[in-house]
């Protein structure tokens, strides 16, 4: 059985938005949740001619500006610095 509903994470627990209508799942039944990000933003290109224009524009570009052999080595923690 496979059903698709949306939940809210409420005091360490996700809360299924049903809007009035009962599930049909068992107590105790183990589910799985797929969580996806609100903040992502889904892509603005649907052609897919144009998305491997842009992809073999990135590359190239990857390609003219390498990483220098003494370019400093980050920490995760730098990486993910948010200011």
């Amino acid at each position: 059985m496979s059903v698709r509903l949306k939940a809210i994470y409420r005091g360490g627990a996700f809360v299924p938005v049903t809007n009035g209508e009962k599930l049909n799942v068992p107590e105790n039944t183990e589910v799985e949740i797929t969580v996806h990000d609100p903040y992502v933003i889904p892509p603005r290109v649907t052609n897919e001619a144009e998305r491997a224009r842009i992809m073999q524009e990135l590359v190239e570009s990857w390609n003219q500006h390498p990483l220098r052999e003494d370019a400093p080595r980050l920490t995760r923690d730098e990486l993910h610095e948010r200011r």
